[in-house]
């Protein structure tokens, strides 16, 4: 007769997880499982660029928050340890949380507004999971754009969603009140000439 052993998954610490190489992968922790992805291609990491800029650029006039990019680990309320691409929190979190520009710590939730940059590998069911994760941890908005489609996700919850075109435009709404960028710009060709 042979007895199932079920493995005890191991719980992985901030600093286990702070102190991973630096070797060509991005790290997260999914249900107590190290999850490695390959860095990102370059229409992914321009798409990204652009929407930092100009939300960092938002945010520099008004003075909202902090907007960060995808090296920043945040605890899922499940535990999980997610780092969307893009991430804005609101200064009034940021300050309830004791949190300044010198903190060396992960988040305690999910961002307010949370962006993720589709690639191939990225299946519907993980970014599905991705939602759920960050809406029961805090997220009150997330985009989820498109790139092979040319289009945006604007998502209110993990099923409240609507696509939205490159006609279209990405709005901050009451978290960054007054930004709105055109989902267009996002994949155009560079105008050098």
């Amino acid at each position: 007769m042979s007895v199932a052993v079920e493995q005890e998954k191991k719980v992985w610490t901030e600093q286990e997880l702070a102190a991973l190489p630096d070797n060509g992968y991005n790290y997260e922790l999914v249900n107590g499982e190290l999850v490695m992805s390959p860095k990102n291609n370059f229409q992914h990491e321009n798409i990204c660029l652009r929407l930092i800029f100009a939300l960092e650029q938002f945010n520099r006039t008004h003075k909202l928050g902090a907007v960060l990019g995808s090296n920043l680990g945040c605890w899922m309320n499940n535990r999980n340890c997610r780092a969307p691409d893009i991430s804005f929190i609101p200064k009034e979190r940021l300050k309830r949380l004791g949190f300044r520009p010198s903190v060396r710590k992960f988040l305690p939730g999910a961002p307010d507004l949370a962006v993720e940059i589709l690639s191939t590998s990225n299946t519907r069911a993980e970014i599905d999971q991705r939602l759920k994760d960050f809406f029961s941890s805090g997220t009150r908005l997330a985009w989820i754009v498109d790139p092979e489609n040319d289009c945006v996700e604007i998502c209110h919850s993990p099923t409240d969603r609507q696509l939205i075109a490159s006609g279209g435009f990405l709005d901050g709404e009451d978290l960054l009140p007054g930004f709105r960028f055109p989902i267009a710009d996002l994949f155009k060709d560079w105008d050098w000439e």
